[in-house]
């Protein structure tokens, strides 16, 4: 029965749809960036004044997420980029995230680009790229495009 269970496990995935590439080398990707506040699980029942937001942004090349930054209060910034960090950035595509339909959670680029540079955000994405560790992505692009003027 085990054996029979399994083989209709195995038989299932191969029928399955193939896994979209992450990253497709596709021009004219649609660039979107969002931030989302939290507010730390130990002060959630603090009133408001005693409360620390924080903030989630995002920004999704495509479907698939490029850059993230997480900034708690008090706390080191959290930077990450795809490629590099893969295991700890969202796993979810743009849809499937609801982030489109979350009214307020969609940022203009000139905002999530001055406080990704704020935290460090340009410098750790370079020092991706030139440890072949980042994922082409548009915003590696635009940033060797930077470099090369």
């Amino acid at each position: 029965y085990r054996e029979r269970q399994r083989t209709m496990s195995m038989n299932q995935m191969a029928q399955a749809p193939p896994l979209p590439p992450r990253q497709q080398s596709l021009p004219n990707r649609q660039q979107r960036y969002f931030r989302i506040p939290f507010i730390r699980p130990a002060d959630q029942y603090k009133d408001n004044q005693s409360r620390k937001k924080g903030y989630w942004y995002a920004h999704f090349d495509g479907q698939w997420i490029a850059r993230q930054m997480e900034l708690h209060p008090d706390k080191v910034p959290v930077i990450l980029v795809a490629g590099k960090d893969d295991m700890q950035m969202c796993e979810l595509s743009l849809d499937e995230t609801g982030l489109t339909r979350k009214r307020g959670a969609e940022i203009i680029a000139r905002e999530f680009e001055e406080q990704w540079n704020r935290t460090g955000g340009r410098e750790y994405l370079m020092q991706a790229i030139q440890s072949k560790q980042a994922r082409p992505t548009y915003a590696t692009a635009m940033l060797q495009q930077q470099y090369r003027k």
